[in-house]
């Protein structure tokens, strides 16, 4: 009996031995190669960390070693073999026009297979896109028409708003968001020199959400209400709106005394960094500007004296064709979280940004002289989860001449 019970014994060792045998994971390594953006210039790479998840055991490995190579970033990495979730990000800087900027980039590539086959290295190339933590706030509304006065066609210019949303499922800060109006119009197409719009927008003003990082804090499905004059109008203009409980406002010091702004103390008054206009700001009416939300990756007197630049630029007139120059500040596009074209219906000619900003357009108006157009605004889709609709395609994501929100 012992003996039977000394041969099973060995037998059940055997069987664990063997168990155990087929179990080893063996080490293997594993090559990762970032690429950088083709469309900017003289781009740099800095503090690149990649993060490696097995996604059987769920352990991690940070990988912060990399190198350029050949025009790419390298690093090597020995891990057990198995699947991985591979995340890296970075901070790169790099040229538009004569100044330097930079901005986090962010890459990702899931299910990754690192073998240990005859010692041979597994290799994975990843693209960088740009990358804000801000991405899911994006416009919701744009009411740049205003509204008329009973009985007449007569514009009530101040009751313009915005409606920024966080259409992402965690919280977001909203402060030191900027709101930017693009320098050039959609029914006039200009040849530029030097042309930027690959790299940059050229814009006309810039307001910025005040706060220290954490201020504005935005749920997931929040909205910020930013009016051009935080007040109810409907006291003025029975056609009009209440806009007396919005969180922002813009408000200028004008130094035209029959233009002069409304400061209510109970909006946040948005900082303004530049503008050209010489009164107080509104929106375009018949909607013939683009506007954007950008993080700002600079100091004032920084972007100040960086992102200022003067340019030419062609004119087709009927009598002719004739030269002119002027001059704005830029925004890199990498630093814009969300876009929307607008644009006169009949009248539309080019986009004044860069497709990979927004490639379509959304308007109000149907022509330059179109009176309808007062009393509507452009809101964005919603999907069959109600989540807004963002594909960077302004045509595809908003709704047309509707209804404002603020007046349903």
């Amino acid at each position: 009996m012992r003996k039977i019970l000394f041969i099973l014994f060995i037998a059940s060792l055997a069987w664990l031995t063997s168990c155990s045998e087929n179990d080893i994971v063996n080490d293997a390594q594993l090559r990762i190669y970032l690429d950088l953006p083709m469309n900017v210039s003289d781009p740099v790479l800095t503090g690149a960390t990649a993060q490696l998840t097995n996604i059987e055991t769920l352990k991690t490995c940070v990988v912060d070693d990399f190198s350029a190579d050949e025009g790419l970033y390298v690093a090597n990495v020995v891990v057990p073999e198995g699947y991985y979730n591979i995340v890296v990000t970075g901070e790169m800087s790099y040229t538009v026009g004569t100044s330097s900027t930079s901005t986090t980039m962010r890459a990702e590539s899931r299910g990754v297979r690192v073998r240990a086959d005859n010692a041979a290295t597994s290799m994975v190339r990843l693209f960088f896109n740009n990358y804000n933590a801000e991405d899911g706030i994006v416009i919701e509304e744009l009411f740049f028409t205003s509204t008329t006065y009973p009985g007449t066609q007569r514009p009530y210019n101040d009751d313009q708003y915005i409606k920024i949303t966080n259409n992402s499922d965690h919280l977001i800060y909203a402060d030191s968001l900027a709101i930017v109006e693009s320098k050039f119009q959609p029914d006039m197409q200009w040849v530029l020199t030097p042309d930027l719009m690959k790299d940059a927008i050229s814009i006309s003003w810039l307001y910025m959400i005040p706060g220290n990082g954490t201020s504005v804090p935005m749920e997931p499905g929040e909205s910020l209400l930013i009016a051009f004059n935080a007040k109810n109008h409907k006291a003025i203009n029975p056609n009009s709106i209440d806009l007396s409980g919005a969180q922002f406002e813009f408000y200028d010091e004008s130094p035209n005394a029959e233009f002069l702004d409304e400061d209510n103390p109970d909006a946040v008054n948005l900082v303004k960094w530049c503008s050209d206009i010489w009164s107080y700001t509104v929106l375009h009416n018949k909607g013939n500007k683009s506007y954007g939300l950008v993080r700002v990756r600079s100091d004032f007197d920084t972007f100040i004296t960086d992102n200022y630049y003067k340019f030419t630029y062609l004119v087709n007139a009927a009598w002719g064709a004739y030269e002119s120059s002027g001059e704005a500040y830029f925004i890199p596009n990498s630093w814009v979280i969300d876009m929307v074209n607008l644009s006169i219906m009949n009248d539309w000619a080019w986009n004044v940004v860069s497709p990979s900003l927004d490639s379509g357009w959304t308007y109000c108006a149907e022509t330059s002289s179109d009176k309808t157009r007062y009393g509507l605004s452009v809101i964005r889709r919603r999907d069959a989860l109600g989540k807004l609709v963002d594909t960077n395609n302004s045509t595809a994501d908003f709704l047309p001449r509707q209804q404002p929100s603020l007046l349903q």
